[in-house]
């Protein structure tokens, strides 16, 4: 094999790698106290056992079908006439107590919500939602594992020794969800089958998957009706032009930056670094130790140095970086394909979108996208509540009701005339609804991702190609999805700690030859010991 071909692993390669989380050598049972080695629940034999089946919904037919590509389906409108997938409310008029995270701002409390009175009448039960900001949750979820005060349905944050920490806590929901057993909840049978990877555990399910996978991949959005306007193309073929089309977007007498945001992913995959991991001589190598990583630092401080990234790129909140796209102060902007909505959103009525793909940085061809992961989280059924598990699955099969349902369309988008207003097959939220609908139910559960877009015409065709274009090639991670002890209890930290280099050399306060010090340490303070279990679980999968 190759070096590139290394990289460049499909979504059939990642399924059989992956299938090493919790089912892989790297996952740490009771028996080797979290220190990552082999268990025998994690060969062949068990994963085979233990993975739920797939049955795939094939009820609603898409306008633009993805599985060619490895892409979700996309849809131009809403079906006139939705399927009623759910016979019956899956609660049993008990609370539910939910605890997950949110990335939009704290909905309004049910006495104030209209969508979540009526999102109550529909499940059947009350549903009592402990809802955390993303970037505080896995504090919040430490202290609630020490303090045992876990909701009856809780998302999996980073604590050390996770496997065991489950199986102290979590369901064991093997029983309930094993190959066929799962056809009892139609919705959850519909999730891809990658997707289980990260709720496996020493052999065992302990949750639910909330899929993502090609949607979470990162490019560069670009404000293609500013870029028109001055001739531009919403497309360069090395590194040279990039920088050249930067410094022409760039106006200080507009306050206009090229750059909303600093584009470290877009300009690493110019240079075919690999997507965090990859397998070289017979060893899992990470993309840290690439040799381009100063070459692309260098280019990142230069575009800091030129003023071509917007000056508050360091500090500012992520939907900072969504108003300046959106008003046109940064008509580039990194971003996932799942954020072109938030895009929408924000863009002025004449704006326009379009993806630029990555080049090779010396004009010598494309460069290489980092395909995004295949699951966003997962979520757990207390122990507690282990009397009540077949009503949590109901509610969480109700959670992942597909694009095309009726359950989907009132969970997405609430009531009508009241959340949203509905025009030729097309549910618009309007500002109470953006604002009720919040609950961060697509963090409890979820169905696979669909491309609908109905905010602008021609939006959901548009994503649809750009996916087609870039994801197919994209490079997968080898390991994604699998378990290690050290990463769980270290990988923050040393994240943290290449992440504040990172920026440091980014903003000229270090040349980036400080990159090879900073790399030796992460190495030394963990990194390796990440690298020795994650290849240890992928050479369990193989």
């Amino acid at each position: 094999m190759t070096k590139l071909e290394s990289l460049r692993l499909s979504r059939r390669s990642l399924f059989g790698a992956g299938a090493a989380l919790g089912l892989s050598a790297a996952v740490a049972g009771c028996s080797n106290e979290g220190r990552g080695g082999a268990t025998r629940a994690n060969d062949a034999a068990a994963r085979s056992k233990v993975r739920p089946a797939y049955v795939r919904y094939e009820s609603v037919e898409p306008d633009l079908s993805g599985a060619e590509y490895d892409i979700p389906d996309a849809f131009k409108r809403y079906p006139a006439d939705p399927v009623q997938a759910i016979s019956e409310p899956p609660g049993d008029g008990k609370p539910i107590k939910v605890m997950t995270y949110t990335n939009t701002p704290i909905p309004p409390k049910v006495s104030r919500n209209e969508f979540w009175q009526e999102l109550n009448k529909r499940v059947g039960s009350p549903v009592e939602i402990n809802l955390t900001p993303s970037v505080d949750y896995s504090q919040k979820f430490a202290t609630a594992v020490a303090g045992d005060q876990l909701g009856e349905l809780f998302m999996i944050g980073g604590v050390p020794q996770k496997p065991q920490m489950l199986a102290a806590k979590a369901v064991d929901l093997t029983p309930h969800l094993s190959g066929d057993q799962i056809k009892k909840y139609p919705f959850l049978a519909n999730l891809p089958e990658v997707s289980w990877n990260s709720a496996i555990f020493d052999g065992k399910i302990y949750g639910i998957p909330i899929p993502r996978g090609a949607i979470s991949t990162m490019v560069l959005y670009a404000r293609k009706d500013i870029l028109g306007q001055q001739g531009l193309p919403a497309k360069v073929s090395s590194a040279d032009e990039f920088v050249q089309l930067c410094q022409e977007l760039t106006d200080n007498r507009r306050n206009r930056f090229a750059l909303a945001d600093r584009p470290t992913e877009f300009v690493r995959n110019m240079f075919a670094i690999p997507n965090n991991w990859s397998m070289q001589d017979g060893k899992l190598v990470s993309a840290l130790e690439h040799p381009a990583q100063e070459e692309a630092l260098a280019l990142l401080a230069k575009l800091w140095k030129s003023g071509y990234i917007h000056p508050d790129a360091f500090t500012g909140q992520n939907q900072d970086r969504k108003t300046r796209f959106g008003n046109g102060s940064g008509p580039l902007v990194p971003g996932t394909f799942s954020g072109w909505p938030a895009y929408l959103q924000t863009l002025e009525e004449m704006g326009e979108i379009a993806i630029m793909a990555p080049p090779a940085h010396d004009g010598s061809g494309v460069g290489h996208t980092w395909l995004g992961a295949p699951t966003i989280s997962v979520t757990a059924i207390s122990k507690k509540a282990e009397d009540r598990v077949e009503t949590l699955l109901a509610y969480l099969n109700y959670l992942a009701t597909p694009f095309g349902t009726s359950e989907y369309l009132f969970r997405k988008y609430g009531i009508p005339g009241v959340d949203h207003t509905l025009t030729d097959g097309k549910p618009v939220l309007t500002d109470k609804g953006f604002s009720e609908t919040q609950l961060g139910l697509q963090y409890q559960a979820d169905g696979p991702w669909a491309i609908f877009l109905p905010e602008r015409e021609g939006s959901s065709t548009d994503c649809f190609n750009a996916m087609k274009e870039i994801c197919p090639e994209a490079l997968a991670n080898p390991v994604d999805g699998m378990y290690s002890e050290t990463e769980n209890r270290k990988g923050s930290q040393i994240s943290r700690d290449i992440g504040t280099v990172t920026d440091d050399i980014i903003q000229g306060r270090k040349p980036p030859s400080a990159w090879t010090a900073a790399v030796k340490k992460w190495k030394e303070d963990g990194g390796d010991k990440i690298a020795e279990e994650l290849y240890a679980a992928y050479e369990a999968s193989r």
